[in-house]
């Protein structure tokens, strides 16, 4: 029986034994990977089992999926059904092969014709230059998401600089403990990884920093608190994040009175009004280009 416990997690109360029919078998956790029979391994300390296989073709499905997802590369038109597809048909052996696709047999396949072809290639195209921030939690290191990918990004400013980092040097970064520095050193260990990082590059993805927006030396927005609202006419919410992270300033996700700035696109909210009560000063994408010279 199982209820439901502080109004979202579900506690088990007891086994209801009336309803056994005497053919059950206690469970096991299954010792061989069910898809490449590889084994499967617990490590110390932690909750979860995982494939040994870093080339299982289940795992590199879901590899896939997360790559291109909205909170990483952001691939719009591109989910878990072509990622099993791709990997099924053998044009995606690891994840910079989402950049070499052979998109004229695509085109030939049931289902896909030019027009959906083309907006996916085009969505492709287009994740090259997302914010490193993206690139690194696109990639998959076990305990690395938004929060670690920016303190990683901001400290080495690259993807080099990160593979010939020691676990020292991260360790020395806020929020970075021996145990995440060891999974992201010992993710970059390996020769798979790192020849994957390779063929990004040459893909054309970013892997760097962008400092353009920022003179050498100079950080027009240091110091200052940001917080973004709305619709912005070319930027997504994160490239505008970037931009101010950048240029030396600090995005929070609440205006209060120590916001130095709102940026403001279509439909602005709450954010807005408080921001007037406040008197915040509202600016627009324009006005924080400008900002930034």
């Amino acid at each position: 029986a199982v209820k439901r416990a502080g109004d979202v997690i579900p506690q088990v109360l007891r086994p209801i034994v009336e309803l056994r029919s005497g053919s059950e078998q206690p469970w096991q956790m299954p010792d061989r990977c069910p898809v490449c029979g590889d084994p499967v391994v617990q490590p110390e300390g932690e909750v979860a089992y995982y494939c040994t296989n870093a080339s299982c073709p289940a795992q590199l499905v879901r590899g896939v999926e997360h790559f291109v997802g909205r909170g990483a590369m952001d691939i719009e038109g591109f989910g878990i059904r072509q990622a099993e597809l791709f990997v099924d048909l053998g044009y995606i052996g690891d994840l910079a092969d989402i950049y070499t696709l052979p998109w004229d047999e695509i085109a030939a396949l049931d289902g896909y014709g030019e027009k959906r072809v083309a907006n996916l290639r085009s969505a492709v195209e287009q994740s090259k230059g997302q914010p490193l921030v993206r690139l690194m939690t696109a990639l998959g290191i076990r305990g690395v998401g938004g929060v670690v990918a920016e303190s990683l990004a901001e400290h080495f400013g690259s993807l080099d600089a990160m593979m010939a980092a020691s676990t020292e040097e991260m360790e020395s970064i806020p929020g970075i403990g021996p145990k995440l520095a060891a999974s992201v050193e010992n993710w970059f260990s390996h020769e798979a990884n790192r020849r994957v990082v390779e063929k990004l590059r040459a893909a054309g993805v970013r892997t760097e920093m962008e400092r353009a927006a920022v003179a050498a030396g100079s950080q027009p927005l240091a110091g200052q608190t940001w917080v973004i609202t709305g619709v912005l006419p070319t930027l997504s919410r994160e490239a505008a994040a970037a931009l101010i992270k950048t240029a030396g300033g600090k995005v929070t996700g609440s205006v209060s009175a120590r916001t130095t700035y709102l940026l403001a696109g279509e439909n602005a909210g709450s954010k807005l009004d408080k921001a007037g009560k406040l008197d915040v000063p509202v600016v627009d994408e324009a006005e924080l280009r400008r900002m930034i010279g």
